[in-house]
């Protein structure tokens, strides 16, 4: 970082190429932030419209907007050009026909400064330009927002894992929020590939991360709109991206060796890029590829080729995946009847239990009777003897004389 100009916050860094219905709106989103340290470097990757125009009429009235023009390089050359003049603590990549909520900068500098993060992943909201491109594409309306939420700090490989293996990788660099100097320090750079620039660099990025954070905050507007990059048909250097992406990939495989729970997540990326080269090579009309691919044996036939057996796998796989669910279903059908049946077996016992208990209840009083009428018994029998005894003793004292004058005494 050239430490003899002024230093901002953030380097807000937007390669621009042919975007001049769009820019104007983007660079005023960027400049109504709450947050006001930042600098936007405007890098014009040889547009042939008025995006240039626009760029540098904005750059004479906003002192902290820089313009750097030069002719068609890609995204992937302007980016990292834009990194090398950054004057910013963070580096912020925005695309110069999406737009940022007003809190954007300032909400993703607080998380970054609070528990010094290499890395802030966050979520987006998509918007469409037309009707029909939102019929034609409507997977990006949920496409920036993530499946698990993931609370606290994280070594980066460790969030890797856990966002791959839940299918919550998103590789737009505009949903991340990066040190600079961590990008220095592990000189993470974009390759030279014209299409899925952000795929390598992402996972390069989370990889390396000694401190990150991904929020549920939903900060970026993700503008869909034709012949942009997300929609445009498929042609062969979007092939020889895919070639370049998959070779990187596994290069990061080979370097894993010893991690064999990175390597599963990294190979599940990879067999995910084949997927989406088989789904493209079916898109490309039959007459056009020879001339895409070349002849049996060049790289991108034999990139294609083994994305058709990756495919084949994955539907073997999801195959697999679909009796598995049903098995799980009918599983799921069989317990529910097992814990009716166990809800019922105890609601029995429970009425069994009582029944024992009023039972032993009338035992016991049955018990007490049994043994009050014993009791009354033995006492009726002690009296009847002395009765007996009584009538004996009465007996004697009639036959006597001088019982009878005290009988009759007595009687009178």
């Amino acid at each position: 970082m050239n430490t003899d100009k002024k230093e901002y916050g953030i380097s807000v860094i937007m390669p621009c190429y042919n975007t001049e219905q769009y820019v104007e709106e983007t660079l005023k989103s960027v400049l109504n932030q709450s947050f006001k340290d930042y600098e936007i470097i405007c890098l014009n990757d040889g547009s042939t419209d008025g995006t240039l125009e626009i760029l540098k009429r904005y750059q004479q009235s906003y002192p902290n907007i820089r313009v750097i023009s030069s002719e068609n390089h890609g995204i992937a050359y302007q980016r990292n050009t834009g990194v090398q003049c950054a004057q910013g603590k963070y580096i912020y990549y925005m695309d110069s026909d999406d737009l940022l909520k007003e809190n954007c900068l300032e909400t993703l500098y607080q998380y970054a400064e609070a528990d010094n993060l290499d890395v802030v992943y966050f979520e987006a909201d998509s918007f469409y330009e037309t009707k029909e491109i939102e019929e034609a594409f409507p997977q990006f309306l949920t496409l920036y927002h993530r499946h698990k939420e993931y609370d606290g700090i994280y070594d980066g490989r460790n969030l890797y894992i856990q966002m791959e293996n839940a299918g919550d990788i998103k590789m737009s660099v505009g949903l991340q929020f990066t040190r600079h100097q961590f990008l220095l320090d592990n000189n993470i750079k974009f390759g030279m590939e014209r299409y899925f620039e952000d795929n390598l660099y992402t996972v390069k990025v989370t990889l390396k991360a000694g401190k990150a954070r991904c929020v549920r905050d939903n900060l970026y507007l993700r503008r869909v709109r034709a012949n942009s990059t997300m929609t445009t048909s498929e042609n062969k250097t979007r092939f020889e991206s895919y070639l370049e992406v998959v070779r990187g990939l596994m290069q990061i495989l080979e370097e894993e060796k010893q991690d064999f729970v990175l390597q599963e997540a990294i190979y599940k990326r990879i067999r995910g890029t084949f997927i989406n080269v088989y789904k493209d090579y079916l898109k490309v009309p039959e007459e056009e590829k020879e001339e895409f691919f070349g002849e049996k044996g060049s790289p991108l036939y034999l990139l294609t080729g083994m994305a058709s057996f990756m495919n084949i796998e994955e539907v073997g796989r999801k195959k697999v995946s679909e009796k598995l669910k049903k098995t799980y279903a009918e599983k799921s059908e069989i317990n529910e009847k097992l814990q009716r049946t166990y809800a019922e077996k105890s609601e029995i016992n429970a009425k069994l239990k009582k029944a024992y208990e009023e039972k032993t209840e009338r035992g016991e009083k049955l018990k007490k009777l049994r043994k009050h009428l014993k009791d009354t018994k033995a006492e009726l029998e002690k009296k009847s003897k002395r009765l007996e005894q009584l009538e004996q003793e009465k007996k004697q004292l009639e036959k006597h004389f001088l019982g009878r004058f005290v009988l009759e005494k007595y009687n009178k």
